[in-house]
């Protein structure tokens, strides 16, 4: 009877978002099945996991932007080097971009873990008899969760494209600029380091490759003819 009761009280006070309204579940309850509250606590984990990554797509984005402001010194640049200021504010500004995508990407990141565990708790509820729940809202909210996720997903991944063509033409620029004028050594980060050391290893591969793909001939010069070697 008690039971009964319990569930027509869950029911009536179920919320417009459902979600809200989703009591969370005693995980030390020894009425509920042990792989039950494994669930739950997996679930739990993960929303904590999604808000920790989610304060490293916070700071990550801060130190980028205060990364652009110190990178973008006006007094760093001689005079004439109006281009490749312009291009170095399309590189700095392309990077901020794409640390606000990949903050927004946690931000869903953490919508999806809480969603999901609202989710969980549910059905969860519902298999063990606990309360009554409108399971249909409350799927749709992970699912629609979900394709945010997705699209944002697909958005970091253009911007990528984009941020690659942007860096390979900013280091072009730079690159002639500072054969021709006398600049102060660039200032980087560790991350732009890191970048920059990749590429010159990936450019010095290119060409080690490029020699051994042509033809291994030796030459032998001898009595004024020439033996190829075998």
């Amino acid at each position: 009877m008690k039971k009964l009761i319990f569930i027509m009280l869950a029911t009536l006070g179920l919320g417009v978002g459902c979600g809200a309204s989703v009591k969370p579940i005693d995980l030390h309850d020894p009425n509920i099945p042990l792989d039950a509250r494994r669930f739950i606590a997996d679930a739990q984990d993960a929303v904590s996991i999604s808000r920790a990554r989610l304060d490293d797509a916070e700071e990550n984005y801060e130190n980028t932007v205060r990364w652009r402001s110190e990178l973008t010194t006006r007094e760093m640049w001689p005079a004439g080097s109006e281009n490749v200021v312009a291009k170095l504010d399309e590189f700095t500004d392309a990077r901020v971009k794409m640390a606000e995508l990949l903050r927004l990407r946690a931000e869903v990141e953490l919508d999806l873990a809480e969603a999901k565990y609202t989710q969980a708790t549910a059905e969860t509820a519902m298999r063990n008899d606990i309360a009554v729940y409108d399971l249909e809202p409350i799927r749709a909210l992970s699912e629609t969760t979900r394709n945010r996720l997705e699209n944002v997903a697909v958005r970091i991944e253009e911007h990528r494209v984009v941020l690659d063509k942007i860096t390979q033409e900013w280091w072009r620029v730079y690159g002639d600029f500072s054969q021709k004028n006398e600049v102060p050594a660039f200032y980087m980060s560790p991350e732009i380091m890191r970048e920059a050391q990749a590429r010159a290893a990936a450019n010095q591969k290119a060409i080690e490759a490029k020699k051994a793909e042509q033809p291994a001939e030796a030459a032998e010069v001898q009595d004024g003819q020439i033996k190829l070697g075998l």
